[in-house]
């Protein structure tokens, strides 16, 4: 698997498939110039977005707001040689995946039974608070 390294020049990076096309809107944008352009055409691929979720857990330890663009710039400056070494290919220890979410409770349709108990439909009873 080859990760994408923001400081690699375009030449410097393994070619792969062709990146997809931006779309219109895109195309022209001031915002798509530069990383962003790199980062709308490479948001789909799994293995990008796997280094992603595993560079921010790295920030995420380290104390560093993600949503602070100043903070991500520093933090990715400071780290630029361990990127670049590729010393961030995995979670660092302690953070553990997310879990996916398990409903575990009963459907309950609107003409059901009330699961409270109450003898009234669901749409009548409990329903009606959410």
């Amino acid at each position: 698997m080859t990760w994408w390294n923001p400081f690699n020049k375009k030449e410097d990076q393994p070619q792969t498939a062709a990146p997809p096309e931006l779309p219109k809107e895109l195309a022209d944008s001031s915002l798509t110039k530069g990383m962003m352009a790199k980062f709308y055409r490479m948001w789909k691929n799994p293995a990008f977005l796997n280094q992603l979720r595993t560079l921010s857990a790295h920030m995420a330890k380290d104390g560093v707001n993600i949503k602070d663009m100043a903070a991500v710039k520093a933090w990715l400056e400071k780290n630029k040689d361990a990127i670049e070494a590729g010393k961030f290919k995995e979670l660092p220890p302690g953070s553990e995946k997310q879990e996916t979410f398990v409903k575990t409770g009963p459907d309950v349709g609107r003409n059901d039974p009330c699961p409270c108990g109450s003898g009234k439909k669901y749409k009548k009873c409990c329903g009606t608070k959410s």
